[in-house]
């Protein structure tokens, strides 16, 4: 069996949450159980947890007992033309409904991948007036840049990002959203005791007077 643990914490938030994931060894199947200290600010409380069944590349089911909150999500690949299409199907609903449940939500997502290089994503919210376009360039032999550049019809509003891989692990990501002027720079390394590391920050480009927003993560993965 295998065992997942995740910590992660915001520092302009002050919060902290895990995440505890359990693959067993004669199955597909993968549990996993997060928690914000939501969950334990007042005595152990249901306020901030959240429970996940997933099969990878197959299905997904979110569960937050406190709210109620239920997650379906589907997924599924094709070959059509030699080209690799894979489709996302995702609904949000409230088990619980009432005038403070959030509304049901429904989204598709779809992807086709040309070569190792090069792919397309579209996302589209069943309702709304918009969907999102992503296109994703691996460059190099090596692949160890990717450039993706994304443009959301709502907003009338592009996104960038960009991501070097380097030997050894590291991995430097830049990203700037246009509509809400937020650029991000994010490190991560994975290291060859079976953890990773994660640490981002964000900026407000809009309002340079706030504080960046940190976040911290790690993980580590064990062989039960």
């Amino acid at each position: 069996m295998k065992a997942t643990v995740k910590g992660r914490y915001e520092g302009d938030k002050a919060t902290a949450a895990a995440t505890l994931a359990v693959s067993p060894s004669a199955a597909d199947l993968r549990f996993k159980a997060s928690a914000t200290d939501a969950a334990f600010a007042r005595g152990p409380s249901l306020e901030g947890l959240t429970i996940t069944l997933e099969k990878p590349g197959s299905f997904l089911v979110d569960l937050k007992p406190h709210s109620k909150d239920l997650r379906f999500q589907f997924m599924n690949s094709a070959l059509l033309l030699d080209r690799r299409v894979s489709l996302t199907y995702t609904h949000s609903t409230a088990l619980s409904p009432g005038p403070a449940a959030p509304p049901s939500r429904t989204a598709l997502d779809c992807s086709l991948t040309f070569d190792p290089a090069n792919k397309l994503n579209l996302s589209h919210t069943l309702g709304s007036a918009g969907c999102r376009v992503k296109y994703s360039y691996a460059h190099g032999q090596d692949r160890l840049t990717t450039i993706e550049p994304s443009f959301d019809t709502a907003k009338n509003a592009w996104d960038f990002a960009v991501t070097r891989k380097f030997q050894g692990g590291d991995a430097i990501k830049g990203t700037y959203h246009a509509s809400t002027k937020l650029l991000g720079l994010e490190w991560n390394r994975d290291s060859k005791i079976g953890a990773s590391f994660k640490v981002a920050a964000s900026f407000d480009l809009s309002d340079q007077s706030k504080a960046p927003k940190l976040i911290a993560e790690s993980t580590w993965n064990y062989e039960v």
